[in-house]
C-alpha cells in the first residue's frame, strides 16, 4: 500500500490515469487485509482521482463512503478534506450550493480543531463560489480570512497562491493599490522555494495592473517576462494563458507586428489543443449521453410494463375479491407510491442526461465564440496595417461579418436559452456595434429600430444578421454622399401571417435602374436567402430613399 501510495502521489500530475490505476490498486490491497482506515483513505484518494478525471458522480460515491469512516472515527481533519472533495466535485459538476454548503463544513471543521491551513484553503474556495456567483463583496471577505489565517502557518507555498488568488480578486474590484502590494509581496519570497509558476502569475498580474492604469509600456514589460520565464521553464500551460494578455499589450503600445506574431503563434496552439479536445471531449460525452439515454429508456419501458402487470393482477383481483376493495386500494396506494419513486428515480437521471448535453452545448457555444473573437482580433490588426483604403474597408467588412457570428454564440453562451436567440436583444446589439464601428459620416446618421422579440435557432438567425449586417453597411456607403441633419435609416423586424419581414429604409439619394448584382456583398445575400427561401427586394425613389425588404419563408420559430 505504501508503494502504490507514492506512485499514485508521484504521477498525479504528470499522467492522471496512471495515477487513478495506482490507487485502485492501493483500494484494493487495502480491502483483502481488511483495512478499515486505508479503505477509508483509498475512497478519498479515488475520489480525487475521479474529479480531476471529470467522473464526478463516481467521485461523489467514494467520497461519501470515506466520510462514513472518518465521521464515526471521529477524525475531523480527514473529514475536512473529505468535504472539501465533495465540495470540489460539486462546483465542477455546476451545483455551487451544494458546493458551498461541503466548503463550510470543510471550513467550520478545520477552524474548529486549530487546522488553519485546511481552513484557509476552504475560505478560498468559499470565496471562489461567491466569485463566480459575481457577489465580489463575500468573496473579498472570505479571501481576506483566507489569507490572514495561512499567513500563520509556515506553508510557504499555500501563502503565495492564496495571496495571488486574493490579488487577482483586487484586480477585478479595481483596487489596484492592494492588487500590487500583494503581488510584490509574493515576488519578494518567491525565491526562497524557486517557484517559477508562482513568479510568472505575479509578473502577469503586475503586467494587468499597469495595462489597468494606463501604463502600457510597464504593462509590456512585465507581460513580456512573465511570458518568457514561463516559457523557458518548461510552463506551457501557464505561457500560453499568459499569451492573450501579451497581444493586448503589444496593441496599446502600438507594436501591432509584434502583437500579430504572437496572436498567429496562439491561434496554432489554440486550434492544436482545441482540436484534440473537441474531439476527445465530444466524443466521450456523447458516447455517455448516448449510454445514459438508452439505459433511461429501458429502465423505464421496465417500469411501464411493471405498471401494467400490476394494474391487470389489480383488476383480476377486484373482480374475484369485491369484498376486499379497500385493502386493495391500500395496496394499490402503496404500489402506485412506489412506482412514483421510481418515476422520479428516472425523471432525475433524464434531468441530469439534459443538463450534461446543456454543458456541452454551452462549451462548443463558449469555444466557437473565442475561434470566432481570435479570427475578428486578427482582422483588426491586419486592417491596422493595411495602406490600401480599399483593402481596409475590404478587412473591416470581413470583420462585422465576423462579429455578426461572434455575437450569436456569446449570447447562446451568456443565456439559458442554448439553441435559440432572441431577435429583439441580438438586433439591438448587432445594429449598435455596425453603427459605432462602420460610420463613415462626419455626422453620425441616426436610426429607429422596431423589431418583435421573436426566438429563433441558429441556423435561421445567422443567415439574417449577416444579411442585415450588408443592407446597413450599404446603406451607410451608398444612401448619404453629405451628411445632413435629416438623414435616417429605419430597420422594423416582424412576424406576418407566417412569413417573416426584415425592412431596412433610408431617406437617402435613391438610385436608378437595377442594383450591381456582382459585388461580393449582394452575391452573398443571395446565397443567404436561398437558405431562408426568402426574396430580397428594393423599392427606391432617387433622391427620396430606398427601402430594402428580405421576405423570410423557411424559418424555425422555438
Amino acid at each position: 500500500m505504501l508503494t502504490y501510495n507514492n506512485l499514485r502521489r508521484a504521477t498525479y500530475y504528470s499522467n492522471p490515469n496512471r495515477s487513478k490505476l495506482y490507487t485502485e490498486q492501493y483500494l484494493e490491497t487495502a480491502k483483502k487485509v481488511q483495512d478499515s482506515f486505508n479503505i477509508a483513505l483509498g475512497n478519498f484518494y479515488l475520489g480525487n482521482a475521479n474529479v480531476v478525471s471529470s467522473n464526478f458522480e463516481i467521485a461523489l460515491n467514494h467520497y461519501l463512503k470515506s466520510a462514513n469512516y472518518f465521521e464515526k472515527a471521529k477524525d475531523s481533519a480527514r473529514l475536512s478534506s473529505v468535504f472539501n472533495g465533495i465540495g470540489a466535485a460539486y462546483e465542477n459538476s455546476g451545483n455551487d450550493s451544494l458546493s458551498l454548503k461541503y466548503f463550510k463544513k470543510s471550513q467550520e471543521i478545520s477552524f474548529s480543531i486549530g487546522d488553519l491551513r485546511r481552513s484557509a484553503i476552504a475560505l478560498t474556495n468559499i470565496g471562489n463560489i461567491y466569485k463566480y456567483r459575481n457577489d465580489l463583496v463575500n468573496a473579498k471577505l472570505h479571501m481576506e480570512q483566507a489569507v490572514e489565517q495561512i499567513k500563520t502557518t509556515n506553508r510557504i507555498q499555500y501563502i503565495h497562491s492564496l495571496t495571488l488568488n486574493l490579488a487577482n480578486l483586487y484586480v477585478e474590484l479595481k483596487d489596484y493599490d492592494d492588487a500590487t502590494l500583494l503581488f510584490e509581496e509574493v515576488l519578494t519570497t518567491v525565491d526562497t522555494i524557486n517557484d517559477i509558476y508562482i513568479y510568472g502569475a505575479s509578473l502577469r498580474g503586475l503586467g494587468n495592473v499597469a495595462l489597468e492604469r494606463d501604463n502600457y509600456s510597464e504593462g509590456l514589460k512585465k507581460m513580456e517576462k512573465a511570458y518568457r520565464k514561463l516559457k523557458s521553464s518548461g510552463f506551457f500551460d501557464e505561457a500560453l494563458a499568459t499569451m492573450p494578455d501579451l497581444i493586448l499589450a503589444y496593441e496599446l503600445n502600438g507594436q501591432y507586428k509584434n502583437g500579430l506574431i504572437i496572436a498567429n503563434q496562439y491561434q496554432k496552439l489554440t486550434d492544436s489543443i482545441f482540436s484534440d479536445e473537441k474531439d476527445k471531449n465530444l466524443s466521450e460525452a456523447l458516447q455517455k449521453y448516448e449510454a445514459e439515454k438508452k439505459d433511461t429508456e429501458l429502465k423505464l419501458l421496465k417500469v411501464e410494463t411493471e405498471k401494467k402487470e400490476q394494474q391487470n393482477r389489480i383488476y383480476i383481483i377486484l373482480a374475484i375479491a369485491g369484498l376486499c376493495i379497500a385493502g386493495l386500494l391500500g395496496f394499490f396506494g402503496y404500489k402506485n407510491k412506489q412506482r412514483n419513486l421510481v418515476l422520479a428515480k428516472q425523471k432525475s437521471l433524464l434531468e441530469k442526461t439534459v443538463d450534461e448535453k446543456n454543458i456541452l452545448l454551452r462549451e462548443v457555444h463558449h469555444r466557437v465564440k473565442n475561434s470566432f473573437q481570435i479570427v475578428s482580433s486578427l482582422l483588426y490588426l491586419q486592417s491596422e496595417n493595411a495602406v490600401d483604403k480599399e483593402a481596409k474597408l475590404a478587412i473591416k467588412e470581413a470583420e462585422n461579418r465576423v462579429r455578426s457570428m461572434v455575437l450569436i454564440h456569446q449570447k447562446l453562451y451568456n443565456k439559458d436559452e442554448l439553441v435559440g436567440i432572441n431577435t429583439s436583444d441580438y438586433f439591438h446589439d448587432l445594429v449598435r456595434d455596425l453603427f459605432e464601428s462602420h460610420q463613415f459620416k462626419s455626422e453620425p446618421v441616426p436610426y429607429d429600430l422596431d423589431v418583435d422579440a421573436i426566438v429563433l435557432d441558429i441556423e435561421t438567425i445567422t443567415p439574417i444578421g449577416l444579411i442585415l449586417n450588408e443592407l446597413i453597411i450599404n446603406t451607410l456607403k451608398h444612401a448619404f454622399p453629405e451628411a445632413l441633419p435629416e438623414n435616417k435609416i429605419t430597420i422594423s423586424f416582424y412576424k406576418k401571417n407566417n412569413i417573416l419581414l426584415l425592412k431596412v429604409t433610408d431617406n437617402g439619394k435613391g438610385f436608378e435602374g437595377e442594383i450591381d448584382s456582382n459585388s461580393f456583398g449582394i452575391v452573398l445575400m443571395k446565397a443567404l436567402s436561398k437558405k431562408l427561401k426568402a426574396t430580397l427586394d428594393y423599392d427606391s425613389v432617387v433622391n427620396s430613399g430606398t427601402t430594402a425588404t428580405l421576405t423570410i419563408r423557411k424559418f424555425n420559430e422555438l
